[in-house]
């Protein structure tokens, strides 16, 4: 090999390295482009994630609201059915009973509780209604708990 061939051969090698730069510039130009994108994205997608866990949260809160009204009719109606008096003390009986399991276990999860209870010859119907509390603006869940039972009372054996 002559030393010019040496030469031409070298510069051959040295302007196929000058292609990686190149190429680098091209991509670097292409991330000026992109300059941008990832905060646009992040200003769309987060409303829609907050909001998404927010119905989550809500979800919650409506499912447990839901639970603490079911167990305070099973109270209500409980309490209603072992009172040995009068039908209307036996209703008041529940209702308070009712009531302060909400106010106990419920909380402020429970809004704008009311209570029904029904006495009748042989059993005892106890429904429990309200709101379930609410995060989002606007939605107003509501909770429904019944609960029925025999009245207990001695029977004598025949």
């Amino acid at each position: 090999m002559t030393g010019r061939s040496l030469a031409q051969s070298r510069r051959r090698r040295g302007r196929r390295r000058s292609a990686a730069p190149l190429r680098s510039a091209s991509l670097r130009r292409g991330r000026r482009r992109d300059r941008g994108d990832i905060a646009l994205e992040l200003v769309l997608l987060t409303p829609i994630i907050a909001f998404m866990i927010f119905m989550v949260i809500q979800f919650a809160l409506w499912y447990h609201a839901r639970h603490v009204v079911t167990v305070a009719a099973q109270e209500g109606a409980r309490a209603a059915r072992a009172a040995n008096t009068s039908a209307t003390a036996a209703e008041q009986a529940g209702r308070v009973r009712a009531y302060a399991f909400i106010d106990t276990i419920g909380g402020p999860i429970v809004e704008n509780p009311s209570v029904q209870v029904n006495r009748g010859v042989n059993s005892v119907v106890v429904q429990v209604s309200g709101n379930a509390v609410h995060i989002m603006p606007g939605l107003t869940l509501r909770v429904t708990g019944r609960s029925v039972g025999p009245i207990e009372q001695f029977v004598p054996p025949p």
